[in-house]
């Protein structure tokens, strides 16, 4: 799209990855250069110190009554026909996870969540997978793109109504393939700070 001798690209991230050419014209015809290939390396931010997400867990299917509060290394649950937590029944119950995800390269992320029964994910305030239903193990799947090394707001709703009970939260991107977001980009949600006091 620029019609100077020299093409400045910034902001440089995957998409911009391609081929491109130059055209030249006159009045008396135009000549296409040979195209000129630009890869685009994407270099991980190092692994993070996250301690993994907030669970809070009900023994209701929605969401409410006393809870139990625990921190999960991550979102990696098969509870079979098991209580995943004292005090919390076999069935009929729901979890909320909440925290912060850390994106390791800026690219678009997949996230995917596998599920036995209803769920919802939200990451940076965008619902991006809401199959609030009873199912047997179940694939959803969302997109959105992040910034490396950037922190986003996460939350993860999920209830159990009976028999299995699977919970699991993963990610993908273009360099990144499908798993279990790890313990290392996963963090406690972020402290609001207080209001100023009125004067």
């Amino acid at each position: 799209g620029t019609n100077s001798a020299t093409l400045t690209l910034a902001n440089v991230k995957a998409s911009t990855a391609g081929s491109y050419a130059c055209v030249v014209s006159n009045s008396s015809g135009s000549v296409t250069s040979t195209a000129a290939t630009l890869t685009v390396n994407t270099v991980p931010v190092p692994g993070g110190s996250g301690t993994g997400l907030t669970g809070t867990y009900f023994p209701s299917a929605d969401l409410s009554g006393a809870g139990l509060v625990r921190t999960d290394a991550t979102v990696n649950f098969d509870w079979g026909q098991n209580s995943p937590a004292t005090g919390i029944p076999v069935d009929n119950f729901s979890v909320r996870w909440t925290g912060q995800v850390q994106a390791q390269v800026s690219e678009t992320y997949t996230f995917s969540t596998m599920s036995d029964d209803g769920v919802k994910l939200w990451v940076n305030g965008q619902l991006l997978i809401n199959n609030w239903t009873e199912h047997g193990p179940t694939e959803d799947r969302g997109v959105i793109t992040l910034v490396a090394g950037q922190r986003y707001a996460v939350t993860m709703e999920y209830y159990d109504s009976g028999w299995g009970a699977v919970a699991r939260l993963l990610w993908a991107s273009p360099s990144t393939s499908s798993r279990i977001i790890p313990q290392t980009q996963l963090y406690p949600p972020a402290l609001v700070p207080p209001p100023a006091p009125a004067e």
